[in-house]
């Protein structure tokens, strides 16, 4: 019991000569106070878990090495947060750039549908957006299978022409 006492006053005086430089030491490598005091009590949880194996060595020594070690496994850690939110803000720049690309040929898409002449745009809706085949979309406007063939050819040009060759 007397060693108990004996390991809890010796821990305390340790505890009392170094919390203050601990801190500050700890401050300057991680620049946050709240952080500074995180990693100082737990050096002090994990020298007090250990006291007993500990207690021969040259402890202040041991404590600095430790504080410096938790604050640069910190800074490896932010470092590491740092890339992924820099890569997650590339991503989300190149969603939002892929994004506007496609709105923007949707628009055009649309522009250059209502264009067409209405039999032409009636024979893309209902074999496109529809997906009948030609047969079907022959047998709903009462013309023949070729026509709705020829006015699939003219559309489909006519849209190559309006998107992709377009000068803006």
């Amino acid at each position: 019991m007397q060693r108990d006492v004996h390991k809890e006053k010796s821990f305390e005086e340790l505890f009392r000569k170094n919390y203050s430089r601990a801190f500050y030491y700890a401050l300057d490598w991680v620049g946050d106070e709240e952080t500074a005091k995180d990693v100082v009590s737990d050096c002090f949880g994990e020298m007090w878990r250990q006291y007993e194996r500990l207690s021969p060595m040259d402890l202040e020594p041991y404590l600095f090495r430790m504080v410096k070690n938790r604050c640069l496994n910190i800074l490896k850690h932010r470092a590491v947060e740092e890339n992924y939110r820099g890569e997650a803000q590339l991503r989300v720049a190149l969603v939002e750039e892929e994004t506007d690309w496609h709105e923007e040929l949707l628009e055009k898409v649309e522009e250059a549908v209502e264009a067409l002449n209405p039999q032409t745009r009636r024979v893309l809706d209902l074999c496109y957006f529809q997906g009948k085949k030609y047969a079907e979309a022959a047998e709903v406007l009462g013309i023949s299978a070729n026509t709705v063939h020829k006015h699939i050819s003219k559309a489909m040009a006519f849209l190559r022409e309006a998107l992709f060759n377009k000068k803006h």
